[in-house]
């Protein structure tokens, strides 16, 4: 292996760490919130708040961590210091204040936002979640100007720093919900997410030393600051459609009974714990191989590479749908069943993660054929499939959400997930051509062979074991369902010779032999 190739490798492995460290972190901070305020109308509140106050961040965030780095690379090669500083500089003082023209809308508009997205509210409850809102907002501005250091940060290659910003959230609500949680009440969570947003810029300012020197400069005529806005515009949806199909789930889910806005986020929580862990190191480092081949004028390599991941994916995906649908109770009952939280939040928490995980493979493809489109410098067409991804998800969710309630809602956005991923791929192979899809085919049939065998052991297991008693018992389960149920998978997608096993084999064998 090459210097080169090693030191990438050293690299992803150590961000792929942080990321996983990162979400664990995260995962603690919702286990520990939903001990002290379980499945409540409070808890509701907060959620429905939080969802308000991520949607600006969000789209700041697509926009400008979609079109920033390769700008600010074309620049560090073509222009001078002072005027990559100032091209810094003036986007870090541009955005922040848009965000705060944003954070004061919508500190006036609290009220009426909420009275529209949050309709099955009752009226205290949604007197509070404005409130709650309001409280978070004024950290809007530290939020987006953390944003542009990061990605300042990835395009120095420096991304460790960049990935640190998933901690202050983590630690402020953990010091919030236990410091202050019975004299505050949910309003402590709130100003714990204020107080996160001033720390996202703490922490990365070491890391910025000697890479910026601060100027106060807010120049929109910047022709570089210019093509950044024109480039954000199509990114900013496709980047943005899983959070938004899950803020339409929200809305939505105010009219179901008190508790089950909160069940269904947690739900979700595990699924985006699950893609951050899972996917998001695959992502990353495909979009950096992809972009090389488009750059060599070789498309035909990324629709290789997409074919790869598709089997990757799947491999590493399928048994792990099929153990936490079959398992979900004793999932939710691990995660969450502590405190407050009772046996009826788990059956509702676990109804919805049946339905989330499904998709879970779909979240992942759609994702990885966005980024072939974004290497292959077309943002249009993942544009337009994200619109039409969200249409879908909204008539979905209208029609089974008053048939299947929660369940109804995550069902949607995996439909929805599923729908937009297959048109990205005739969309990608109209434009490049064939893409081995035979082959890829024979692998995806011999991986649904082992997950189907894998499912069968899940399901007698899941029926002898003894019903779990709590947490500990579920904990018990799950090593007993999973270990036996992955042994199987793995020996039956080696006996049918599945091309990712048997290269992961060879591998290992290479490492044995030294």
């Amino acid at each position: 292996m090459s210097a080169k190739k090693k030191s990438l490798l050293q690299t992803t492995m150590a961000v792929t760490l942080v990321i996983f460290i990162s979400k664990a972190g995260g995962f603690l901070r919702e286990i520990v919130m939903t001990a002290y305020y379980g499945a409540s109308a409070e808890m509701d509140a907060y959620n429905m708040a939080y969802s308000l106050y991520y949607v600006p961040v969000l789209l700041f965030n697509s926009c400008i961590t979609s079109t920033l780095v390769p700008l600010y690379v074309k620049l560090s090669k073509e222009g001078t210091a002072k005027r990559l500083n100032h091209f810094s500089c003036n986007v870090v003082n541009l955005f922040a204040f848009f965000s705060i023209v944003v954070s004061i809308a919508m500190y006036f508009l609290a009220g009426p936002l909420v009275r529209v997205t949050a309709r099955g509210f009752f009226p205290e409850q949604q007197r509070l979640t404005a409130e709650l809102l309001r409280c978070m907002l004024p950290s809007l501005a530290f939020i987006v100007a953390s944003i542009v250091l990061s990605s300042i940060l990835n395009a120095r290659e420096k991304y460790l720093a960049a990935q640190l910003t998933g901690f202050p959230l983590t630690f402020s609500l953990l010091i919030a919900t236990v410091g202050f949680s019975r004299t505050a009440g949910i309003r402590a969570l709130a100003w714990g997410v204020f107080v996160s947003g001033i720390l996202q810029v703490v922490i990365l300012l070491p890391a910025m030393r000697g890479l910026m020197t601060y100027e106060l400069s807010f120049d929109l005529s910047d022709p570089v600051f210019r093509r950044l806005m024109r480039l954000a515009g199509p990114a900013v949806l496709s980047m943005a459609v899983n959070e938004l199909n899950h803020m339409v789930d929200k809305m939505l889910a105010t009219g179901l009974p008190e508790g089950h806005l909160s069940c269904m986020s947690l739900a979700y929580r595990l699924i985006t714990f699950l893609v951050g862990v899972v996917l998001v190191p695959l992502e990353t480092v495909t979009f950096s191989r992809m972009s090389i081949r488009t750059a060599s004028h070789d498309e035909r390599g990324v629709g290789e590479i997409v074919t790869q991941c598709a089997e990757l994916v799947a491999l590493v995906i399928f048994p792990i749908i099929v153990i936490g649908a079959i398992l979900s109770k004793d999932v939710i009952r691990l995660a969450y069943m502590h405190g407050v939280f009772h046996e009826q939040a788990v059956g509702t928490a676990a109804y919805a993660l049946v339905f989330y995980i499904v998709g879970v493979f779909s979240f992942g493809m759609r994702d990885i054929l966005n980024r072939a489109f974004h290497a292959c410098q077309d943002t249009r067409t993942p544009m337009l499939n994200s619109m039409a991804t969200v249409v879908v998800n909204i008539v979905l969710n209208v029609l089974l959400v008053r048939v299947m309630g929660v369940g109804g809602l995550a069902l949607a956005t995996s439909l929805s997930a599923t729908a937009g991923a297959m048109s990205l791929l005739m969309l990608l192979r109209r434009r490049i051509g064939r893409l081995k899809g035979r082959r890829t085919m024979e692998e995806l049939v011999k991986t649904g062979i082992a997950t189907v065998l894998c499912a069968l052991v899940c399901l007698a297991l899941d029926r002898i074991l003894p019903p779990a008693r709590g947490s500990l018992g579920s904990l018990w389960r799950l090593i007993a369902g999973t270990g036996a149920s992955l042994i199987v998978y793995i020996a039956a997608a080696a006996a049918l010779k599945v091309r990712q096993i048997s290269a992961a084999m060879d591998m290992l064998r290479g490492k044995l032999k030294r």
